[in-house]
């Protein structure tokens, strides 16, 4: 696990910045259900966990904390009562809403952390305000969005949307289509079996064993994919890409930074880079088309020195030519550094 990694998965799951000024308060509630179940959560800096229990209930447990120094005390003790004898929780069938309350000011001076065991046949759409956000094992579709804080979703069979204005968002296991939005902070993918989108303005994405295609994008930071066996469409304002063991076509551009791609099997490449090294490592045995050129770096590795050059060819810095019997066209242009092909 690198860095990145690990940063993310280290990350608290609920925010430990608001103190207690005096005892928490807490209120639990099981709600029968017979078949799939669709779950409505909302939260503050508190926080939700949804995880997968009995087959025909759901299970709320939820502790109210005051926010020291913010509020006064007193409306922070008065507001927990509150929320004591009257939880947010409504239910319509197996239709379930938690968190929602009318009256806004109920919630003022406290945090509300919720810690919910649901079916597996779990529809859910989760919102926090600044609180972490973590779910598992349910079949979904799944929904979540998070003002400022960490989300982590695990082992969705049904597709998965994820929206964060700030904060990391963790992906493992997932069993459909899953598309990312993350306005700041980093993405971290492993195990997809469907297609992929993904977009920080700032951030890190990192995504790995994915069977659809893979959209990424990001302003500011790196892109890093491995294992996609799909196509990889993958853009970057500021900072490298890389794309390793692909087994699809690949289209990577950044304006600053270097890219990296390595194919398992021969398909079409595209590597634009406007200021920064490109370095391409074709599958082993496959033919390609290549057309390679550097506006000030040169062009070097093994696949140029496996056939002559032609006529379009004048200089290290321009390559055309056939590799093997040819095949799929690898198109690579940078304007300042180097291209390596092997």
């Amino acid at each position: 696990m690198n860095k990145f990694s690990a940063l993310l998965l280290a990350t608290p799951l609920l925010l430990s910045g608001y103190a207690a000024a005096s005892e928490p308060g807490s209120f639990n509630k099981t709600l029968t259900v017979s078949g799939p179940v669709k779950l409505d959560v909302k939260s503050g800096p508190g926080g939700i966990k949804i995880s997968v229990g009995s087959s025909d209930t759901v299970v709320v447990h939820a502790v109210i904390r005051s926010v020291l120094g913010r509020f006064d005390p007193g409306l922070a003790d008065a507001n927990i009562r509150a929320l004591e004898q009257n939880p947010p929780i409504e239910q319509h069938g197996n239709d379930i809403r938690i968190g929602y309350v009318a009256d806004q000011a109920i919630l003022k001076g406290v945090t509300v952390t919720y810690d919910i065991e649901t079916p597996r046949q779990t529809q859910v759409n989760a919102s926090a305000d600044a609180g972490g956000i973590r779910i598992d094992g349910v079949q979904g579709p799944v929904e979540t969005t998070n003002d400022a804080g960490h989300t982590e979703v695990s082992g969705i069979q049904a597709a998965l949307k994820m929206t964060a204005r700030a904060g990391g968002l963790v992906v493992q296991d997932a069993g459909n289509d899953v598309s990312i939005t993350n306005q700041s902070g980093g993405i971290l993918m492993h195990g997809v079996h469907g297609s992929v989108t993904a977009e920080t303005t700032n951030g890190r994405i990192e995504i790995s064993d994915v069977t659809g295609d893979v959209h990424s994008a990001t302003r500011s930071a790196s892109i890093r994919l491995d294992g996609i066996k799909g196509g990889v469409n993958a853009r970057n304002l500021s900072g490298s890409i890389e794309s390793f063991q692909s087994g699809s076509s690949v289209n990577a551009e950044t304006s600053s930074g270097s890219i990296r791609i390595s194919q398992s099997q021969p398909a079409p490449i595209r590597a634009l880079s406007s200021s920064g090294a490109i370095h391409v490592e074709l599958a082993s045995g496959g033919g390609y088309d290549l057309d390679a050129q550097s506006i000030k770096g040169k062009i070097s590795g093994k696949a140029t020195e496996a056939f002559a050059k032609t006529k379009d060819q004048k200089d290290q810095r321009s390559f055309k030519g056939r590799i093997g019997s040819g095949g799929p066209l690898v198109d690579l242009d940078t304007k300042s550094s180097k291209i390596e092909i092997d």
